[in-house]
């Protein structure tokens, strides 16, 4: 079979490049190795900034049903000290489980005409004379080709096609890992998203979270890096026990808390450090490395390089021209979009989140300041650096758009 544009993978990104494709008239199948719903071991936030997109899918009020809404964001240190950020008035990020949340997603592509084929499991790109011509993959146990003008890999930070294109991010200070589980019977929720920073072998940027899901259920987890996590000399599991046992928050969020189901675990690319796009091929969400480096965020730059993705296949195939010169367009697109945000979460990495020293002076700095204000987590950590950190570059610290 020959279509003009092939998606590799059907969770947030591929699902919403495909949505936005076919409106564009482009003649797109999307393939996926599982069965949805299906889980995806991450954090449940859905950040307000991302809720525009929403609405524009006709997604927001199916995620509304589903997600808990969390006004707030909280933030602790090794002392146990706390500050909690309250959104202004009417914002907040919603807390979905992922298998509820990405299966939305992945409706509104199929809602919108695009074909789709579960049990696929692409095994390589399909690349003739140095251009990426379509994939080869196994459906339902038999051999099957496809044939593309366009390849779009949105497979996840486990990627191997993204591997053979070299795409794969393996700096051990950019590959985050991380775990989580959904608990019952956890004390303390207060409606805001925590994410809590007990020791130095966390640094950089790796924390323990808390996503509330109602007033005493969460998704409990875990983000850090491969290189902090070898220095730790724990396993994740280890990590999330040890804070249990030894920290007054642990004890009270997990000490009576009741695991749902199995903790599991999985593999975070950050940054966008490596190139993105070759001739005939691209790369969506964590496929691309388009987690966040320092929050671990992956939700908006999957659906945003989603967005990116069809605007460029839609000038490719106008121009027939789908060489890596012309999909640069791609990467730039993306860069637009979120390169500030990278660019802010780069510098917050190097002098706010790579000591404890650090954070601890970021909490004292907004009991002092900001107390009774409503402001973001971003909004308070902006001031926070140009006031006691002389900064001067750009003011957004994770989308766009």
């Amino acid at each position: 079979m020959k279509r003009q544009v092939v998606i590799v993978g059907a969770g947030v990104g591929g699902a919403t490049a495909a949505f936005h494709m076919a409106k564009l008239g482009i003649d797109v199948l999307m393939v996926e190795k599982d069965n949805f719903p299906r889980d995806k071991p991450c954090g449940d936030g859905q950040v307000q900034s991302i809720h525009p997109l929403f609405k524009s899918m006709g997604i927001y009020e199916e995620v509304e049903k589903h997600g808990y809404k969390c006004p707030g964001t909280m933030f602790s240190d090794d002392r146990g000290e706390m500050y909690t950020y309250n959104y202004p008035e009417g914002e907040f990020a919603f807390c979905t489980a992922r298998y509820i949340f990405d299966d939305i997603v992945n409706k509104a592509a199929l809602r919108e005409g695009v074909d789709y084929i579960e049990n696929f499991e692409a095994t390589e790109v399909l690349v003739r004379r140095g251009q990426a011509r379509g994939i080869r993959g196994i459906h339902n146990g038999v051999p099957v080709e496809v044939e593309a003008d366009l390849v779009v890999l949105a497979d996840g930070g486990h990627s191997m096609l993204a591997r053979q294109m070299g795409f794969y991010e393996e700096n051990p200070d950019y590959v985050f890992y991380g775990l989580r589980g959904y608990f019952e019977n956890v004390r303390g929720l207060h409606d805001a998203i925590e994410f809590h920073y007990p020791a130095e072998f966390f640094m950089p940027a790796g924390y323990i979270w808390n996503f509330p899901m109602s007033k005493t259920k969460a998704n409990v987890g875990l983000f850090i890096t491969e290189g902090a996590l070898e220095r730790s000399g724990m396993t994740s599991e280890e990590i999330l026990w040890w804070w249990r046992d030894n920290f007054a928050l642990g004890k009270e969020r997990l000490g009576e808390a009741v695991p749902v189901g199995k903790l599991k675990g999985w593999r975070l690319p950050s940054g966008k450090h490596q190139k993105v796009y070759a001739a005939g091929v691209i790369a969506v969400g964590d496929a691309g490395n388009m987690i966040e480096p320092l929050y671990g965020g992956g939700i908006p730059h999957a659906m945003t390089a989603g967005v990116c993705a069809a605007r460029a296949a839609k000038e490719c195939i106008e121009a027939g021209d789908f060489s890596e010169e012309f999909l640069k367009r791609y990467s730039d697109y993306v860069d637009a979009d979120l390169g500030s945000g990278y660019q802010t979460q780069e510098y917050l990495r190097k002098v706010v989140f790579g000591s404890l020293k650090d954070i601890r002076e970021l909490i004292d700095y907004s009991k002092e300041n900001f107390t009774g204000m409503r402001m973001s987590g971003g909004g308070g950590m902006m001031k926070f650096l140009v006031d006691r950190r002389g900064y001067k570059g750009p003011t957004k610290t994770a989308y766009s758009k």
